[in-house]
């Protein structure tokens, strides 16, 4: 898979999957769009619905922190983007993330599209997982929640370790959940 280093900065927003009534928009939910920078080699329709599977499990944020999130098809309270290095450096800013990591700006959660595509060196075998990981990190400080480190050799990475750094000698953990 080729990821360009740069990209024209244009954003398709993504439909959001079909209504139903468990998980219409309610009080207290957080609303959001999924959008990817025009270029990218990422099915609109699958990259939505992983970023709605991994927001919606049980594992994340609606256990951990009482958070339910709701995706829009537009005007949503934060917007999820895919993006190339160059417009990730570019939105992120004054962030450095030198074309490499992913970031939260405002109301931007700025998923690397080379991080989303190939993942780190410790989930080079588990990018799926490291996906998991990658929302719930970012969306972890859209609402609210700092870095945390490695509370010690083998134990479980908390979700708000900067896992893409490396694990400190934690094991990796995609979910903001002990279990």
């Amino acid at each position: 898979m080729r990821i360009p280093a740069a990209g024209s900065g244009e954003f398709v927003v993504t439909a959001p999957p079909s209504s139903t009534a468990d998980h219409a928009a309610g009080a207290g939910d957080l609303t959001y769009t999924v959008e990817i920078e025009e270029g990218l080699p990422f099915a609109p329709t699958v990259t939505a619905r992983t970023i709605d599977g991994i927001l919606d499990d049980d594992r994340g944020w609606p256990t951990v922190a009482g958070r339910s999130f709701h995706q829009t098809a537009d005007a949503g309270e934060l917007r999820i983007l895919l993006a190339t290095p160059a417009t990730t450096d570019e939105l992120c800013a004054p962030l450095k993330t030198n074309g490499e990591v992913s970031c939260r700006n405002g109301d931007l959660v700025v998923l690397n599209a080379r991080r989303w595509a190939f993942g780190t060196d410790d989930y080079q075998d588990a990018v799926p997982m490291y996906r998991t990981y990658l929302v719930n990190h970012e969306v972890g400080h859209a609402i609210g929640y700092a870095h945390a480190e490695c509370p010690g050799p083998g134990e479980r990475a908390p979700v708000m370790q900067q896992q893409t750094y490396g694990l400190d000698g934690c094991r990796r953990n995609p979910w903001p959940s002990a279990g």
